[in-house]
């Protein structure tokens, strides 16, 4: 009989479904409970990030990016030309030209030498996607975007936990997104999180998530005041983020081992890809 490959095996940490068992019998299935708030604290001390914001996935992190930093009919957003479609779609819908700028060889992620070439004066945002987890070089990508103007917005759905000269990716840009999907380190079957690194960015990306007011007394904004609020990420149903939370803690628990893994793992692919050695 031949044996199948699987696409992937999920991370289980061991404790789910104990997890999910006291997320539904605390009651609150709407989210923004005990655990999503556990969530939020374990990412914003571990990644040193002001502001980090569980979503339904990384596809609706990268689509509250896109709301955030306003992209109109026509603005252009550059993107490595290999990457989920995701990353091109969140730009779309509001209207955005993605273009597409080559990869690197060695590391698979957006040339940060042909980005400036890639610009025109409708250039509204770069998107570097940090594939597998391995870092995009982003200096000169920073620099380049102060100069120009532009937003940067990370792709880091592969990446958490991953770092650039210390410091974690989806940190570095305006905003980041990550992915809690079953094929990443740590998972919630479904799931993302926005990283929020500019002051005023937080307020309104929490109205956004929210799609009213929040529970924060300093918001007094409604859904109805932010432009392009009314076509925000779906959302799914009501229950699905509390208890992706509930998972997403139990895997947190246990992140550093999952890295290690993963690391171990593409460091294998890329010599394969390079030198032919299994």
């Amino acid at each position: 009989m031949a044996y199948r490959i699987p696409f992937n095996k999920p991370f289980i940490a061991g404790n789910e479904m104990s997890y999910i068992r006291q997320a539904v019998e605390g009651g609150q299935l709407a989210g923004d409970g005990p655990f999503t708030r556990q969530c939020h604290t374990w990412l914003e001390k571990n990644l040193a990030c002001p502001m980090a914001l569980l979503t339904q996935s990384g596809t609706a992190a990268l689509e509250m990016a896109a709301i955030l930093a306003d992209i109109q009919p026509g603005d252009e957003v550059i993107m490595p030309s290999f990457t989920f479609v995701s990353t091109a779609n969140a730009f779309v819908l509001r209207g955005g030209i993605p273009v597409f700028v080559d990869i690197r060889p060695d590391t698979l992620n957006l040339d940060e030498t042909r980005i400036e070439a890639a610009m025109t004066p409708k250039t509204k945002a770069v998107v570097p996607v940090h594939y597998a987890g391995v870092p995009c070089e982003m200096a000169p990508i920073m620099d380049l975007a102060k100069r120009r103007g532009v937003w940067v917005i990370e792709d880091a759905a592969q990446a958490l936990l991953s770092t650039y000269h210390g410091r974690a990716l989806g940190t570095l840009g305006d905003l980041g997104c990550v992915s809690f999907h079953e094929t990443k380190n740590i998972i919630s079957g479904e799931g993302g999180a926005l990283l929020v690194n500019r002051q005023d960015c937080m307020e309104r990306a929490e109205v956004i998530r929210e799609k009213a007011p929040t529970a924060s007394a300093s918001c007094a904004a409604t859904w109805t005041s932010t432009p392009g609020s009314t076509s925000v990420p779906p959302t799914c149903p009501a229950n699905s983020r509390r208890l992706s939370c509930s998972r997403s803690s139990n895997g947190r628990r246990k992140s550093s081992s999952a890295a290690a893994r993963s690391a171990t793992v593409m460091a294998r692919v890329f010599r394969i890809l390079h030198d032919g050695d299994a």
